[in-house]
């Protein structure tokens, strides 16, 4: 009964709409028919009007109100400013407007129902024709004529802010709030532009005799752009109060990466994404926007794909439709608990309707590292700094014999068993990459379908290291009533990495690692592999895995799947011109899998070293080494499963009252996650080449296995309001509650607020400074969340234990932690204030933003007294602010036949400790009013050149002449925890990136520049300590200090690993491993040509375009050899980025 009561209700409001609408048209019809009898004696109506000493523009103003009349001019033309006064009782329109306009030299004309405003004409002298120049001259009088009209939408509403010039000059108009407009146009034929953002420029001739003109204006299909995807809904660009930030993803797209969200770096103003590797599948890209906001959870943003929790580093970027950023309180509060850290929504290609629009799209790609550690390769040079460098480490033993450095420096020598063996060369290599994309869009009316397929097939530049990777998209949409629309988003993808077992940066530091004294095979001939080159005595363990035995015998096979399945439902109660109804739900099931086949096999190794200590008798015999690690052949398998079930639902209701807009949005979300794991290694197999488990049996087996699981449910809700596009309102809320927290502590309310003056339409812009396409103030504040909290830390654990009892130990459980049952999730109060502006159709646009973050309840131990027994509870205790500012610029331009785009946009983020529970001082140091984690070292201050310098200070591990010395900060004499200070650089200064782009003809131009300034990271062990574990050093030791032969060297002189005064804790922790890693790097060049139609649909073909791009081609930085894109602090052995270059082809039939 009640269902049937509102059809009936909701029938009779649609009816007397319609009803209304009837009655309007035939009013405005019957007075559009009496338009032009009124307009007949516009000039005689009576006035009255009295003015002291006002403006002539707010005179003007207040005539049209008095009079009922409209004006057109051109306000750059007439004196508006200019003071006036005037008394006129009860007189003819005509007369007011002489004693207004004449003394100003302002000639008037009735056009239709206006009246037409210009300067009086120009009175020049000419000669009569036929006479002589010296004839006598008569006055003429050379008229521009007005062009009057009304530029319309598609729908015929009136447009404002239409850009209108005649071509070749300076003159022009803006079209009023209705869209009509006035323009002085010289004598004879001219040619008219009518143009403004998000709408297709029109270029119309008119003729000397034509007075009106009147224009409509079709959308951009880039004027789609102008809406942004936001929390459960979509929003006009221009009505925004949030920052948010939207991506380019054309330009995104010309990116050659194989993973999105690696190309999505440097195209937001305030994230900042970090690369830790190049590892092909295991980029490990991490994301952080607008700086860290704990120290005690995750502190990625929240990445929604199609409005699901998801990942961007598996989505082919060819699937992307839109990427937004969700940035403030203001746009990011409706995702509640889990936004502190800011949200990225991504939305997947729909179907749009027409034909089948069949796509192609292949790249091939030649990669190779952007930087390897640099070492000394020439075996000589090798032996002599070792020799060295056992003499400072007080080893009386020389390694290696002068007769033995002869006979490798002997440039006739047998290579094969005397070899300067470039280790670097032999691993690192150039390695080539493909993907391909094809994709079918189209549809009717009823139904819209996306559909797309794609493969990558990317070999690794590091042995043994390959990637491949398929994806599948279905995106289908059915309209079944003017009210119900249904469709489904089904993704898939299925992804195999294929390592050795010791991968990545293990792999690098084992090649690092190795010495030029021999090649990875004995040079008998035989396929044996050497181990061991280096004599014990400096440099910890020799017992070095040789790199070609990891790639050759060992390998991790990780298989990936991902299945995301959406269905979707939007019905339409109510749709008409002023008001709307919308009730939208999805519910969605992502699964993933990971399945690792881990192998290893424990091949024998030979020491080689001719004329060593491990000859026994010339140089073909060799000693047989213990086995590599792992030192057993084994096979370990894992399976990792996670199912994550989304479902929300949300009602939308829009009224659109005289210049009024006004929407409400609330809606429900429920989300389930289950993560399983379980895995099993089985080692000592019989023989070689068994890869599964039931190839052995149970002996020297190992189980694991586990479940987490975690539910959250949630209100929330959005109102705005929007009064004349000026004055706009919004608030957002959601009310979460998670299964993570404690029942009494679950559940969080997490509002925002915020609002923006659009003053670009306020009369004295829009009338004085028609300039200023769009200037808008903006200002937020709001409460977030940070639901990473783990897994139930509030949940007593135990752990098994024995205890006495009965003169017998016996087995028991113990709790093994104290617990908290009022720990809750952190909160982020945010405050944005923002400016959004577009001067002279893109002549400047851009964005500046302030904003301030503090986070509350960052979870922290807390401090209790050793006798308590047990492990300290977890609190939430700390408090962290993070502020910062974001400025981003463009200017758009057309020079003859060229078109071009330039952008800019800056990021600097400060953060400061404001509550925790202790100080905290090692290398970093964590105390309130201080950055967290800020660089917490001794200063460098040069070298050890006299014993004078030796003795004035005295400094741990009793340093020589070379080594490096530092600052005593408090003059007391020695060197020790008190003389540590802190030092800049452990974050940004600023992250920036600038770029282009520029199209002549079918030729087409795009270029990146990204950069980070002020950053700086310690590097220190392996690349920078000579002889770590044997490895070569840098070649700058070449160079190294030597009291006698070098002694104004800056380069310390040459050590090993164990030598305390350079590899002790005292050294390592000095400015002197502290390097810059600012940089600017050529991210992305892409030049393209797309082939003309005529010749292309001869084929067949509709769109054909070829293109060469390259990816980190071009760096400026000061960080020595290798990367300065690097994850943090370390070694060298990273797997560095890549450097890649490509050819590939759009098609679309």
């Amino acid at each position: 009964m009640k269902k049937t009561l509102t059809a009936k209700r909701l029938l009779c409001q649609l009816l007397m709409k319609s009803l209304q609408q009837i009655v309007l048209l035939i009013v405005v019809a019957q007075l559009a028919m009496a338009g032009p009898l009124a307009g007949q004696n516009l000039l005689e109506k009576r006035v009255t009007l009295n003015l002291n000493r006002a403006t002539l523009g707010s005179a003007l103003q207040q005539l049209e109100k008095t009079a009922e009349i409209k004006f057109s001019y051109n306000s750059r033309m007439l004196p508006l400013k200019f003071t006036v006064s005037l008394n006129a009782q009860n007189e003819p329109l005509a007369a007011v407007l002489d004693k207004l306009l004449l003394p100003n030299k302002i000639s008037y004309k009735q056009v239709s129902n206006r009246i037409v405003l210009r300067n009086q004409p120009e009175v020049i002298n000419a000669v009569e024709p036929g006479l002589a120049p010296d004839a006598p001259k008569y006055a003429t009088v050379v008229e521009d004529r007005s062009l009057v009209g009304k530029v319309s939408g598609e729908k015929g509403e009136g447009l404002p802010g239409i850009n209108i010039v005649i071509k070749g000059s300076q003159r022009g108009a803006v079209t009023n709030a209705d869209g009509s407009y006035s323009l002085l146009v010289p004598d004879g034929a001219q040619t008219v532009v009518f143009s403004s953002v998000g709408y297709i420029s029109q270029e119309i001739v008119v003729s000397a005799e034509r007075t009106a003109l009147d224009v409509s204006l079709k959308v951009d299909e880039k004027a789609l752009e102008e809406v942004v995807v936001v929390g459960y809904g979509t929003q006009k660009k221009v009505n925004l109060t949030g920052a948010v930030s939207t991506v380019n993803v054309d330009n995104m797209q010309s990116r050659q990466v194989s993973n999105s969200l690696a190309a999505l770096q440097g195209q937001v103003t305030g994230l900042r994404i970090s690369q830790g590797t190049g590892m092909p599948g295991r980029e490990s890209v991490s994301l952080q926007l607008r700086g860290a906001s704990s120290w005690g959870t995750n502190t990625s943003p929240l990445v929604l794909v199609d409005g699901v929790v998801g990942s961007l580093d598996v989505l082919p970027m060819s699937d992307i439709e839109s990427i937004s950023v969700l940035k403030d309180a203001a746009s990011a509060s409706i995702y509640g608990a889990r936004a502190a850290n800011g949200v990225i929504l991504v939305t997947t290609k729909q179907g749009k309707k027409g034909k089948p629009a069949l796509t192609y799209n292949m790249s091939l790609r030649t990669q190779s590292p952007t930087g390897v550690p640099n070492q000394i390769w020439n075996s000589g040079q090798y032996m002599e700094l070792f020799n060295k460098a056992v003499a400072r480490n007080a080893v009386s033993a020389v390694p290696f014999p002068q007769s033995l450095i002869d006979k490798y420096k002997d440039p006739n020598r047998n290579k094969d068993m005397f070899p300067d063996y470039n280790w670097a060369d032999a691993v690192w290599k150039s390695a080539p990459m493909q993907e391909h994309n094809v994709g079918v869009n189209g549809g009717s009316d009823a139904f819209k379908y996306n559909m797309s397929a794609g493969i990558i097939d990317q070999k690794g530049v590091l042995m043994g290291h390959n990637y491949k990777r398929f994806n599948g998209l279905a995106n289908l949409s059915t309209t079944i009533n003017k009210y119900i629309t249904v469709g489904t988003n089904v993704s898939y993808m299925k992804g195999n990495s294929v390592s050795p077992y010791y991968e990545n940066q293990n792999f690098v530091l084992m090649t690092m690692t190795q010495s030029p004294l021999v090649k990875p095979y004995l040079p008998d001939g035989s396929g044996r592999y050497t181990d061991k080159a280096v004599p014990t005595g400096v440099g910890g363990t020799q017992n070095n895995r040789n790199p070609f035995w990891i790639a050759n015998e060992t390998y991790r096979d990780y298989e990936d799947w991902q299945a995301n399945v959406q269905g979707w439902l939007d019905v339409n109660f109510l749709q008409t011109e002023k008001m709307g109804l919308k009730w939208s739900s999805k519910y969605a099931s992502r699964f993933a899998e990971q399945f690792r086949n881990i192998y290893h096999y424990g091949a024998d190794a030979y020491y080689y070293l001719p004329e060593s200590e491990y000859a026994t008798g010339g140089a073909n015999v060799y000693q047989k080494g213990t086995p590599f690690g792992p030192e057993a052949l084994g096979v370990t398998n894992g399976n990792y499963r996670t199912l994550l079930n989304t479902f929300y639902s949300s009602v939308n209701w829009n009224w659109n009252p005289d210049r009024q807009d006004i929407s409400l949005m609330v809606g429900y979300s429920q989300e389930e996650q289950k993560y399983r794991w379980l895995g099993g290694t089985r080692s000592v197999f019989p023989v070689k080449n068994m890869y599964e488990l039931d190839g052995m049996g149970p002996l020297n087996q190992t189980t694991t296995g586990g479940l987490t699981e975690w539910a959250f449910q949630s209100l929330f809700g959005r109102a705005t309001y929007a009064f004349a596009q000026k004055y706009l309102l919004e608030a957002n809320f959601r009310y979460d509650g998670t299964s993570r927290i404690y029942k009494d502590s679950r559940w969080g309310f997490f509002p925002s607020a915020s609002a923006a003056w659009r003053i670009s339409e306020e009369a004295f812009i829009r009338d004085g400074a028609n300039w200023i396409d769009n200037l808008k103030l903006r200002a937020s504040y709001g409460l977030l969340g940070n639901a990473n909290i783990g897994e139930y830390p509030w949940q007593e654990t135990y752990a098994t234990t024995t205890y006495a009892f009965n003169e017998a130990l016996n087995q028991g459980v113990q709790q093994n932690a104290y617990r908290n049952r009022e720990l809750k999730w952190e909160e982020t109060k945010t405050a944005d204030i923002g400016l959004d502006f577009n001067l002279k159709n893109d002549l400047i646009y851009g964005t500046i933003d302030w904003y301030n973050k503090s986070t509350t309840g960052i979870l922290a131990g807390a401090i209790i007294p050793a006798s308590a027994g047990m492990s300290a509870p977890t609190i939430n205790y700390g408090a962290l602010r993070n502020y910062g500012v974001e400025v981003e610029l463009g200017h758009k331009g057309k020079v003859g036949a060229v078109e071009y785009g330039i952008n800019a946009q800056v990021s600097a983020n400060r953060n400061k400790v404001v509550k925790y529970p202790a100080p905290a001082y090692s290398d970093r140091i964590i105390k309130e009013g201080l950055p967290y984690r800020d660089y917490y070292l001794y200063e460098y201050i040069g070298l050890f050149k006299s014993e004078e310098e030796l003795k004035a200070v005295v400094t741990p591990g009793n340093p020589q002449l070379g080594d490096i010395k530092f600052k005593d900060q408090n003059n007391d004499g020695k060197i020790d925890g008190d003389d540590r200070i802190r030092v800049k650089g452990a974050y940004p200064g600023f992250i920036y990136s600038f770029g282009g782009n520029v199209r002549w003809k079918n030729f087409d131009l795009v270029v990146f520049f990204q950069g980070v300034q002020g950053q700086k990271v310690r590097t220190y062990f392996f690349g920078e300590d000579p002889f770590s574990q044997g490895s070569s050093p840098h070649p700058k030791f070449l160079n190294a200090y030597d009291p006698v032969t070098n002694p104004n060297s800056d380069v310390p002189a040459i050590y090993g690993w164990g030598y305390a005064p350079m590899t002790g804790g005292t050294a390592q922790n000095s400015t002197y491993f502290l390097k810059d890693a600012s940089y600017l790097r050529l991210k992305n060049l892409q030049i393209g040509y797309t082939i003309p139609t005529s010749v292309t649909k001869k084929v067949g073909i509709n769109h054909l375009k070829v293109f060469v791009t390259g990816d980190n081609i071009l760096t400026f930085t000061k960080y020595p050899d290798l990367d300065p894109e690097r994850a943090g602090d370390g070694w060298h052995a990273q797997y560095p980025q890549l450097k890649v270059y490509s050819v590939g082809l759009n098609l679309r039939f």
